[in-house]
């Protein structure tokens, strides 16, 4: 005759199989969240490549609004990839926070934030400087920087994504590139420094 698990030894069983999804699944989640920081910095690399191959054809980075009717919220990365291809495809930023799919620009939102010289800085009657930022979301899915409709000419506050808080913590994956007027950037929510002609002042 057969002999059938008791009650009691299913339930270890059970217990057993939930301590060592409860040891795995963290760890999975957080590499998880470690290849996806790599990712966006590879990208940035990507992006910050073509964006200087650009700036050498045109004499000038691509605009972070360039008035797509199609595309409004592309924030000028169109520009990378007609007519000339300097990148292949739009990238997409994996901490995006989810959007409804039905909404017709959802892919464009996804994209990464872009920061550049151009529309708004000439609307605001600011000097036209040569420098542009990437900015990912970061692991916490929120857009922790501010005021960054007048950069690179003052009075934006970058807060960097620091792995050491934690891997999902609060912060933006940045990348910058070109000559930087005055600003400011934070780790932890703490002033650390401020941008001055073209490069980190400590305080």
């Amino acid at each position: 005759m057969t002999r059938a698990f008791t009650l009691i030894e299913l339930l270890i069983v059970v217990a057993i199989i939930a301590i060592l999804a409860a040891i795995a699944v963290p760890n999975f989640l957080e590499a998880q969240t470690r290849a996806k920081v790599s990712r966006v910095k590879s990208d940035h690399r990507t992006l910050a490549t073509a964006i200087e191959a650009y700036a050498v054809d045109n004499n000038s980075y691509p605009f972070d609004q360039d008035n797509n009717p199609y595309h409004p919220v592309e924030r000028g990365f169109h520009m990378l990839t007609t007519p000339v291809a300097y990148v292949t495809a739009l990238f997409r930023d994996p901490f995006s926070p989810p959007v409804n799919p039905g909404f017709p620009d959802a892919m464009d939102i996804a994209a990464f934030y872009y920061l550049c010289s151009g529309a708004d800085n000439f609307r605001e009657g600011l000097p036209n400087a040569r420098a542009f930022a990437l900015v990912s979301n970061g692991p916490d899915q929120r857009d922790s920087s501010q005021d960054t409709d007048r950069f690179p000419n003052g009075g934006t506050n970058f807060d960097a994504y620091d792995p050491t808080n934690g891997t999902v913590s609060r912060g933006d994956v940045l990348r910058f590139g070109g000559n930087y007027l005055s600003g400011n950037w934070t780790l932890n929510m703490v002033p650390h420094g401020r941008w001055g002609l073209g490069e980190v002042v400590p305080r």
